[in-house]
């Protein structure tokens, strides 16, 4: 049975009671979707703030946790918290072990164990932490470490449905640095191969190993992706609004959950194979949050560029008879209330956008003394229909599929869970045109691309329906053709 991750964020000694209810708010507020049922998730606030702040969280299923705990009982004992006092004030969970405690307060192997051993008594979860100095690991001896720290406890544990060890790599606690998830993952699996060794392979396919040490939005999903990592102890990253994307990284994802149903949506409806693989790939990106932006350090500067005015061609008419005119006119806006495409909108004096692109058209076919200058639309299921009966009267154009063809249709994307959006009194509520990135493959799908390289065609114009100052200039098209460059604007 898979191990349902498991996320603690520990926020040392920061906050204050505002900055605390405004994390909280973040947590339990919109998005929580993403990982709600799939995380079990904990917070570790000051001693001073647990109750507090587990009124703040209380309707929702996120768990307290104490950063320390005694390794003594009740009594004569200044300044500690017991167990039993954790249990009594509905605390779930706490540390035991952090490198902060271990390194700063002397907290040995021998204490930790006592203090695993007052949990497990009084019933109290421990987030037990083990992890290596960099020294220990330059010289190679992280597994020991991490043998010996868990070694320490092993018999004190009896019920370790009651325990979750998170490995903390010492060297990358709040240094930025990060081990690499092929380092964790060799981390986790010797932990887990011990815990098989030495306690059984029941126990050991069932305890939740965590990875804790600069884990930000930005790498937990490489990090989770490993086999034997279960969640995350994150630290200064627990402290920001973003924390939330790192519980949705390591939940599942919404490729696992949602896709089969968008899949089966997409063939239900008859979708060819170029549009299944392209909403894919755009749902993909959507899901991990990734930043699709092309970073500056990937762009190579552009010295000049050649200037209108400036160019020396002869311009080539024979190149229109392989030059296709497109014109984009999937009505986007069809799927946010727009009745119909923008381009049966008028224009001017009667005239709407499609009057004025076919006048356009025939325009230029008398400029350039082409009587056979190919034009065609990409239309949506939202726009075809109407389009096709605006320009019925416009014969040259063309008709059908030599005038058109369709892009694919997308599934709208519900925003709180990712799932297969649902408008059961009109379905087709449910979906709506792509978009112009949709160009190639719906070209693709429909076997249009073929049919036009077949035909000779091998330069394409293409603009927005709606932008009439976009037309063909036989100077640009023949400059183009003589770059060899395959795509400029």
């Amino acid at each position: 049975m898979p191990r349902k991750p498991f996320v603690g964020g520990n926020w040392k000694s920061n906050g204050t009671v505002d900055s605390a209810r405004a994390l909280c708010a973040s947590l339990t507020g919109a998005g929580v979707a993403a990982w709600r049922n799939k995380v079990d998730v904990v917070i570790s606030p000051i001693a001073p703030q647990l109750g507090l702040v587990g009124k703040f969280v209380k309707k929702s299923l996120i768990r307290i946790a104490s950063q320390n705990v005694s390794a003594s009982g009740e009594g004569a004992f200044t300044g500690e918290i017991s167990a039993g006092q954790l249990k009594d004030a509905g605390i779930q969970w706490t540390l035991v072990g952090h490198s902060e405690r271990r390194t700063k307060y002397g907290e040995t192997d021998a204490i930790t164990a006592d203090k695993v051993e007052k949990c497990q008594a009084a019933g109290v979860g421990v987030i037990f932490c083990i992890g290596e100095q960099l020294s220990e690991r330059e010289s190679g001896k992280t597994d020991e470490v991490n043998k010996r720290q868990v070694d320490a406890v092993l018999d004190k544990i009896k019920d370790w449905k009651k325990v979750v060890i998170a490995y903390e790599p010492v060297w990358a606690i709040g240094t930025g640095k990060v081990a690499t998830p092929e380092q964790a993952q060799d981390a986790h699996a010797a932990i887990r191969k011990l815990i098989a060794s030495s306690v059984s392979e029941e126990v050991a396919n069932a305890v939740r190993i965590i990875y804790g040490g600069s884990v930000t939005p930005e790498n937990a999903k490489d990090l989770i992706a490993k086999p034997d990592i279960d969640g995350f102890l994150v630290g200064g990253a627990s402290l920001k609004p973003t924390f939330t994307q790192i519980l949705a990284a390591a939940g599942p994802s919404a490729m696992t959950t949602s896709w089969p149903k968008y899949q089966e949506k997409l063939e239900k409806e008859g979708l060819n194979e170029s549009a299944i693989k392209a909403f894919k790939y755009n749902y993909r990106m959507l899901v991990c949050k990734s930043d699709m932006m092309i970073p500056e350090s990937k762009l190579d500067p552009v010295d000049s560029l050649p200037d209108y005015e400036s160019l020396k061609v002869k311009p080539d008419p024979k190149l229109l008879k392989q030059t296709v005119i497109l014109k984009l006119n999937g009505g986007l806006g069809t799927g946010m209330g727009l009745e119909k495409a923008k381009s049966l909108l008028e224009v001017t004096d009667g005239n709407t956008f499609l009057d004025l692109i076919a006048k356009q058209v025939e325009s230029m076919k008398s400029e350039f003394k082409v009587k056979d200058l190919k034009f065609m639309l990409m239309n949506s299921f939202a726009t075809s229909k109407d389009t096709l009966e605006a320009l019925a009267k416009y014969k040259e154009l063309g008709t059908g599929e030599d005038l058109e063809f369709v892009q694919n249709k997308a599934p709208k994307v519900d925003a709180s869970d990712f799932s297969p959006a649902v408008w059961s009194k009109d379905p087709s509520h449910e979906w709506c045109p792509p978009g112009h990135g949709d160009l190639y493959p719906a070209m693709v799908g429909s076997g249009t691309l073929d049919k036009l390289l077949k035909k000779g065609f091998k330069y394409m114009f293409v603009s927005n329906s709606d932008n009439l100052g976009a037309t063909m200039d036989l100077n640009i098209l023949t400059h183009f053709a003589q770059s060899g460059a395959p795509f400029m604007m």
